[in-house]
Order: structure tokens, then sequence, then C-alpha cells
């Protein structure tokens, strides 16, 4: 079972500082961001005094580079300047979740820690959860289920289904080492989290929150060497989850698709931004500036690339509502090839490096949760802007907690 007393920790207050980070992520913003700051600090202090920070970038860093740097050359040629240097300020983005991704890897936390950590960022999101339905259903703060620190809906979607991802991972690779108590706190959390996905009414997000909870059981039949008692667990709780949370996601699609409305104008937001993409195309219009143009400047382009303006063509919205059409947009051609390389060598590292499941343990929960967190980035990544803000790290974390780092050889 995990490390449970600090004196057990490898680097315990740069660890503390990670496990306080996984505790504010859904929250907070402000102890979120100053933990992450003093996470650096501790991880570059206690490096420099080792003198060993983990031997040479691998590919994969080497490409979270090429992303940053994108996002430098988009601020730096930035299609679109509104005055404030938002394009550059963006930047800060990229390099808290990159940051989490490279030192995490190369910290050497041991797998008991880093199954410590995946049981914080479960009972973290679940207590986010908690408020999130307290503001929306109760005091009415909020019209829609919203982690505090994650923010609209959508994005709270995105974060409770990668920690979902966690969570089942965690029952399928480590329920042979839980006691008691915690198979029933994860096993809640779990449902809990798949209540609020049917809540939000998120189709992306419920539907793979539905397929991880069905991978969670092929995997269980391997580790726990059990087969009826794991469907029947998977089965029941998205019945439960259907039952409490309701079934609103399918049937708006159902609705939606009869009236031809899947996309949810989602191909009008797309047609406004790529317009703005055809006027800088090699490194877009700089981060967060994908709707910082008004009617009149749309106008103007659209007829100088030689086109009719309809407006009934184009919608506006702050965001693409896809990873791939907003990283075009405000990063271009440029920064959509570093991203598809890196995730796409990400996904193939985790296919590689998948464990022996019928081993369970630590192995199995990380790689779970890692490639849990790749499936939901990248496929709902075509329907909404993941891989931004607080999802991005937790991402982030998941992935650095399951691939392995530079120079270390399968076990």
């Amino acid at each position: 079972m995990a490390q449970s007393f600090w004196r057990e920790w490898r680097t315990p207050v740069e660890f503390a500082l990670l496990i306080g980070i996984a505790i504010f992520l859904p929250l907070r913003e402000a102890p979120k961001n100053l933990l992450w700051l003093a996470y650096v600090v501790a991880w570059f202090v206690g490096r420099l005094r080792r003198r060993d920070f983990g031997g040479r970038p691998d590919a994969l860093e080497v490409l979270l580079l090429g992303v940053l740097i994108s996002g430098v050359l988009s601020a730096a040629f930035s299609g679109i300047r509104r005055g404030d240097a938002n394009e550059w300020h963006a930047i800060s983005d990229i390099l808290r979740y990159g940051s989490l991704f490279v030192l995490v890897r190369r910290a050497g936390y041991s797998k008991p820690q880093l199954v410590q950590l995946f049981m914080v960022l479960v009972a973290s999101c679940a207590l986010a959860e908690i408020e999130a339905l307290w503001n929306w259903k109760v005091v009415g703060k909020r019209k829609a289920l919203e982690l505090f620190s994650v923010g609209h809906v959508n994005h709270s979607a995105i974060y409770l289904c990668i920690c979902l991802g966690l969570a089942a991972g965690l029952l399928a690779g480590m329920w042979a080492s839980l006691v008691v108590r915690e198979r029933a706190w994860i096993a809640s959390a779990t449902l809990f989290m798949l209540i609020g996905l049917f809540l939000g009414g998120s189709r992306a997000a419920g539907a793979i929150g539905v397929l991880l909870i069905l991978a969670a059981a092929v995997v269980a039949t391997r580790s726990m060497r059990i087969r009826k008692a794991a469907w029947a667990g998977a089965l029941a709780a998205i019945a439960l989850a259907a039952l409490v949370g309701g079934t609103s996601a399918l049937q708006r699609q159902i609705e939606w698709g009869a009236q031809n409305y899947t996309l949810a104008q989602r191909d009008l937001i797309w047609n406004r931004g790529l317009v703005a993409w055809r006027e800088s195309p090699i490194f877009g219009v700089g981060m967060e500036n994908y709707g910082h143009f008004d009617e009149a400047q749309l106008e103007r382009w659209v007829r100088q690339q030689g086109r009719a303006y309809v407006k009934a063509e184009y919608a506006a919205a702050p965001h693409a509502h896809s990873l791939y059409i907003n990283t075009l947009v405000e990063r271009g051609v440029a920064g959509l090839a570093a991203l598809l390389t890196f995730l796409g060598l990400a996904g193939w590292r985790l296919w590689k490096e998948r464990p022996e499941f019928m081993a369970g343990g630590p192995a199995v929960t990380l790689w779970f949760g890692g490639a849990a967190a790749w499936v939901v980035t990248v496929l709902i990544g075509f329907a909404n802007t993941t891989l931004h803000h607080e999802h991005a790290m937790l991402a982030m974390l998941a992935l650095a907690a399951a691939i392995r780092p530079p120079g270390r050889r399968a076990a």
C-alpha cells in the first residue's frame, strides 16, 4: 500500500509541496500557483545540492520544449495584438503543465508515492465536486456543475473525467492492497465523479467516462483474477450514475441530431477561427487571442481571402471548443505540429510500456491513470479545448507518473 508517513517519502518537503498542488488544483487558484512555484524552487534546490537533474532530455521532453517554443513564436509573431501582452502571459500555461511533466518524471519518486499522489488527486476532485454541487444546486451561485478553480462546465467535465480514470485505475490495480475503508471511499469517489459527468451533461466526457469504467473492468478481470464481479460492479456503477445523474447528454444528442445541430455551433466557431488562421498560418494569432477580433475585422479578412461574407456562417467564442482547431488558430501550423508530435509519441510510449496486468499493483494503477489522461486529452480534444490550465496540469501529472523517465529501463 502507499507510504503513509512523511518520513518514508523520498524528498519529503518537495513531495509535500506536490501533494499541496494536488489538493488545491481543482479547489483554489492562488494556493495552486504559489505551491507550483514553491515546488519548482524546491525541486531545483534539491537537485543542485545532489548535482543530479535526471540525465539528458529524452524525445518527449524535447518535443514538449517544442510546444513551449511554439507558444513563444506565436507571441512574437502574433497575428493579433491586444495591447495587454496577453499572448505572452498565456505562455505561462504551457510552462506550468510542462514543468510538472518534466520535474515529476525526473524526481525519482517511488511508485507508492505516486499512487498516494493519485489518491490525493481523486480526493481533492471529490471535494471540489461537493463544493460545485453546493454552489449549483443549493445556493445557486453557479448555473452548472463547475469546479471552483477549474471553471466552465466543459472544463470541469474534462477534469472530472481524468480523475475518474485515476480512481478507476486505483481500484483495478490496487484492490488487493487496499484496506476496506480505502476500497470504499475510492469506489464511492469513482461513482460520484461518474454521476457528476452525467449531471454536467457533457456528451464527450460522459461517453469517455463510461468507456474508462469498462476499461477498468477489463483490467480488473486480469489484475484481480475475477470476471463476473468486475463487470457487475462496472455495469452497476454506470446504471446507478445514469439513474442519479440523468441522461440529459444522451437526450440532447438525440434531439440535436434530429435537428442537424450535433456540433452545437462548433462548426461556425471553427469557421470564424480558421478565417483568422489564414491571416497568420505559420505561428497563429497568439495564445488566448482566438475570440479577440470583431465582426468588422472578420468581414474584412473574409473578403480579402476572396470569399463572400455571410454572417450566419460564423459564431463568436473565446476559444475553439477543440484542442486541435484552437492550437492551429492560436499557434499556427508550427504549434499544431509540435503538439500532435508530442501527443503521438506519448501515446506510443504508453502503449510500449504497458505493464503485465496479471501482476496488478502500482504499475498497473499508474499506467491506467496515464492512459486515461491521454485518452481524455486526445479524444475529448476533438470537441473541447483540453490540455488547458488545471486539467492540463492534472493530465501531465498522470502522464509523468505513467511514462518512464529518461535513462530508466523497463523492469
